[in-house]
């Protein structure tokens, strides 16, 4: 409950229902899962029973009480679906994921007695600010390889992310671009539209003759000439 002085401004029923694996089985009739734990979680008879003789003193009616579901793993594929099947039996899904999220990200240093949230903050402070072991997690069983594509299309497109692609070596960057499975026509493209300007256009042509593969591929092709006719002797 939400006080304001001695009025009760909001109320929320909250459940929480959390795992590392789907907490909703992948089925062909989610409407059915669903209204199972709304029933079991929500309108359950000794659930709201509790819920209103500690609310009965304040007048509050049924209807403002606002219920939320916490939930763990949801299937990406299924989570706008499951969100609204949620809301139409009046139930807002928050997912864990978010919470952890929003309260690893606004911990500062100071120190805290609750062992929870000093864990969380050892954990940002201590563990997520070291990048080598930050990157390790990434290649680890933990992460699909379309988790790993989410991970890196989401930080390079942080400007700042991309910024210091100024301090990667060559070698590196080509073997970004070896593995890009970028087509010879696509690579071009990219460089005469995205990279290049009218000034640095005509220094990579020069630059891309003088090398010596290049130099063979655009040397003049001798033309064979076309066999003289037999009649032309006679």
């Amino acid at each position: 409950m939400k006080f304001d002085k001695d009025k009760v401004n909001e109320v929320f029923h909250i459940e929480v229902s959390c795992s590392i694996t789907n907490n909703i089985p992948e089925t062909t009739n989610l409407s059915k899962s669903i209204n199972r734990i709304v029933d079991e979680k929500f309108d359950d008879e000794a659930i709201e029973e509790t819920i209103n003789s500690h609310v009965r003193q304040f007048s509050i009616q049924k209807q403002k009480i606002k219920r939320i579901l916490i939930l763990g793993a949801v299937p990406k594929s299924r989570k706008a679906e499951i969100t609204r099947e949620f809301n139409q039996r009046e139930v807002e899904v928050i997912e864990f994921e978010n919470i952890l999220y929003d309260v690893i990200e606004q911990l500062d240093t100071q120190y805290y007695r609750n062992d929870i949230i000093r864990t969380l903050q050892l954990t940002k402070f201590l563990l997520l600010s070291e990048p080598a072991k930050l990157a390790k997690f990434l290649v680890n069983d933990s992460f699909t390889s379309n988790s790993r594509k989410e991970f890196l299309s989401n930080i390079l497109s942080n400007d700042n992310i991309v910024k210091e692609f100024k301090k990667t070596n060559v070698e590196r960057l080509s073997v970004i671009l070896k593995n890009s499975g970028l087509k010879p026509a696509e690579l071009a493209e990219m460089i005469e539209h995205n990279i290049l300007n009218k000034k640095t256009r005509r220094m990579f042509l020069n630059s891309l003759m003088e090398q010596e593969n290049i130099r063979k591929l655009t040397k003049p092709k001798k033309i064979r000439k076309l066999e003289t006719p037999l009649g032309k002797f006679f």
